[in-house]
């Protein structure tokens, strides 16, 4: 792997891994705030269309389509066109965030209906719902600007800015929980918590992009403007890089049905086994689309081949293992991280049931992210938004046949064996276009054979240390764990010192 995209790859892992650990504080104190009940499946509903919103467009759509187009631009004509491009693509979006802003607030009671059907039959928690929407939603416009904003600094190479934004949203919802949980405030401001982040967020990313003279204008569209045809590729950038949220999103509709909390043990779940798609897969992406765009125009196949494959085999050498332990040692995980206050005995069994559903899946859900990357850099959209038509129909069809017998649990496995198939998709259709080799697939089936040498000293661990407060029980065999896991890896010859070296030579 080149050095620019191991140095982008660290830089903003870094930052994504220092904001999941205040998403991890933020979490932890919303667990002992709301727990796992009426009130925060209200506010966990409320806050999925803002958030999903936040992955497809900060993650996926707008920066999918818009970075390749960008540097396209950046590269071919001159800083002045992309400037321009960047303040026209700006304007347009706020243009219809804003009128679909005005909509959802008036219609507010059947968008609930929609993300949460089974909310009508408790008014109760209907009313707090919508009331919470109300309030987050108004993170719509932020989180867009947002996107465009840290698209064009990745563009231009500054990753930290991006990568670092989230934790000003972590921060804002941890001293709200913190209201609650020490002065007694009331539960609407987690709510107002999310559109005060997104003040703070423009803020801070307006100096860095004042810094490189790249701040995007609010400018009239005009019919002579050129979009580059970044618009016939929105919406299936969207769709194809937003499939797993997408899939995330039916499992909080159907979880809704499935019966009271099921939609809080979801997200609890998710939010523990999006950790190493946040980190690694995230990152990966992010460090790897910029650098694949340039390649593609350049017509350097062989290279991207190259940073496809290792960054694939990256990617699975940090997901097999966070696999493996979501499936060993989930209870030890949610107990550590969430048994306190509001959050009982009971929903760290439910949630842990739910986390070893969503474990299977993990290194599926990064392998897209890093495969998806290829088809962005190439200026298509279209394959990962058929693949991503397939993998949601597949999705819906397996989480209503396997909630009927196991409820909860069902609809999470669901969503892990379709990543499955999709990333199989995904990696034959790079195969035919001669962008990735079988050479991966003896890779990914070797780490495989390691992670059940690792599974098994996985399991043997925790009986050392029952004895221990569960927080320090946890930490020795997180540390015991990565330790022998990453010896597996030197042995094996999947890391080497010299490449490490290298990439932390800044």
């Amino acid at each position: 792997m080149k050095n620019s995209i191991q140095k982008a790859f660290i830089s903003f892992g870094f930052w994504t891994a220092i904001s999941r650990v205040f998403g991890f504080i933020r979490d932890i104190l919303l667990a002992a705030a709301l727990g796992a009940g009426p009130v925060s499946d209200a506010f966990f509903v409320a806050f999925k269309l803002p958030n999903m919103f936040r992955r497809l467009v900060a993650e996926g759509a707008l920066v999918q389509s818009f970075i390749p187009t960008f540097s396209y631009v950046d590269k071919t004509f001159s800083k002045f066109s992309s400037q321009e491009f960047s303040s026209y693509v700006q304007s347009i979006v706020l243009v219809f965030i804003f009128s679909f802003l005005v909509l959802a607030e008036i219609f507010m009671g059947y968008l609930i209906m929609g993300l949460a059907p089974g909310f009508i039959s408790n008014l109760e928690t209907f009313n707090t719902a919508k009331d919470f929407a109300r309030i987050t939603i108004l993170y719509l416009p932020m989180i867009s600007v947002l996107a465009i904003w840290g698209a064009v600094l990745q563009a231009s190479g500054k990753f930290m800015p991006s990568a670092f934004s989230p934790i000003i949203l972590n921060l804002s919802l941890i001293l709200a929980s913190a209201f609650i949980l020490f002065f007694k405030s009331s539960f609407y401001i987690i709510a107002f918590a999310v559109p005060l982040a997104g003040i703070l967020q423009l803020l801070f990313l307006f100096y860095w992009l004042s810094k490189e003279r790249r701040v995007p204008k609010i400018v009239l569209p005009s019919k002579q403007t050129k979009s580059y045809g970044i618009w016939q590729k929105f919406l299936p950038a969207a769709m194809g890089a937003g499939v797993l949220q997408i899939n995330l999103l039916v499992d909080t509709i159907l979880a809704s049905l499935a019966g009271s909390s099921a939609v809080s043990y979801l997200y609890y779940s998710d939010r523990i086994a999006q950790l190493p798609l946040g980190i690694i897969g995230v990152a990966l992406g992010t460090a790897l689309l910029p650098s694949l765009s340039k390649l593609e125009t350049e017509k350097k196949d062989t290279l991207v081949k190259y940073q496809l494959e290792k960054s694939f085999v990256l990617g699975c050498i940090f997901s097999i293992p966070a696999s493996i332990a979501f499936l060993i040692i989930p209870e030890i995980l949610i107990e550590a991280i969430f048994a306190r206050g509001a959050f009982i005995e009971s929903h760290v069994k439910n949630v842990a049931l739910a986390l070893t559903a969503y474990g299977l899946g993990v290194p599926a859900f990064i392998g897209i992210k890093v495969f998806q990357s290829s088809f962005f850099a190439m200026r298509d959209t279209s394959t990962p938004f058929k693949i991503s038509l397939f993998s949601v129909a597949l999705n819906i069809i397996l989480s209503v046949v396997l909630m009927r017998n196991f409820g909860f649990f069902g609809i999470a496995l669901a969503t892990s064996i379709t990543s499955y198939f999709t990333l199989s998709i995904y990696y034959f259709l790079l195969i035919k276009i001669d962008r990735i080799s079988f050479n991966v697939l003896k890779q990914f089936l070797k780490l495989i054979l390691l992670g059940l040498v690792f599974a098994f000293v996985l399991f043997q661990i925790p009986y050392f240390f029952v004895k221990l407060n569960i927080i320090l029980s946890l930490i020795l065999i997180i540390f015991i764990s990565v330790l022998f896991w990453f010896t597996l890896m030197i042995l094996f010859k999947f890391i080497d010192f010299v490449s490490i070296k290298k990439a932390l030579t800044f």
